[in-house]
């Protein structure tokens, strides 16, 4: 639906200015899009694809751009809401709400990320680095659109932390990123029935999370 491209050019527009650019953006890419996902390759292939090129034209070689991608995608597997499949383990065995590990996970999840993007730092100085050309960086006008492509993440937060299961969670979520992505397209390419579908596809959208709030309520695990 876009989020990860989102969540890239946000990084670009926010430290690519800045000595090191190219690798400081791999660093909050990686945190925003491992929320989301919980998983390192994921988090590699979705970001990486723009930070590895940028972080090799500044000079560094394959394989060390490669590592520093890897690096800042690994720690998404902490970064919470998400993390990985082991926190849901976690709270399963230990007899704790989810919410709980994802308290648990985000200051080291924080500190993590402060300590790649300070020796990603300490790299380009050594180096001589400096930041991305203004010229290859996206406008602020492509980002403040797209603001509301961060809706879900709270939204998946504040259902875990009212008690709901993770499949649960993801359900409810799930039908606000399809209501998201319908609503961009509706306002993005206008047609004569636009109006109309959009009326249509709210009410299919309301309907569907009817459904899957009482199905988890009368159904149980691994709805509740």
């Amino acid at each position: 639906t876009g989020g990860s491209n989102f969540f890239t050019d946000a990084a670009m527009v926010g430290m690519g200015r800045f000595r090191g650019g190219s690798m400081k953006i791999a660093v909050p890419a990686s945190g925003l899009f491992g929320s989301i996902s919980g998983s390192a390759v994921a988090n590699v292939a979705g970001t990486g694809v723009v930070t590895i090129p940028m972080i090799k034209r500044d000079g560094y070689p394959a394989h060390k751009a490669g590592a520093i991608e890897a690096v800042a995608s690994t720690g998404g597997q902490l970064m919470p809401p998400m993390m990985g499949a082991a926190a849901f383990l976690m709270a399963e065995f230990l007899e704790i709400a989810y919410k709980d590990v994802v308290l648990a996970a985000l200051i080291p999840a924080i500190l993590y990320y402060i300590s790649v993007g300070l020796i990603v730092y300490l790299r380009a100085v050594r180096n001589g680095l400096h930041g991305v050309p203004v010229e290859e960086l996206p406008p602020w006008s492509n980002i403040l659109p797209r603001l509301h492509l961060l809706m879900p993440i709270p939204v998946m937060v504040y259902y875990l932390v009212i008690g709901d299961s993770a499949f649960l969670a993801a359900a409810k979520t799930i039908v606000l990123i399809v209501m998201l992505r319908a609503a961009d397209l509706l306002t993005s390419v206008r047609t004569p029935y636009s109006s109309y579908i959009g009326k249509q596809l709210v009410g299919i959208s309301l309907l569907v999370g009817v459904f899957v709030y009482f199905l988890g309520e009368t159904v149980g695990g691994p709805f509740i």
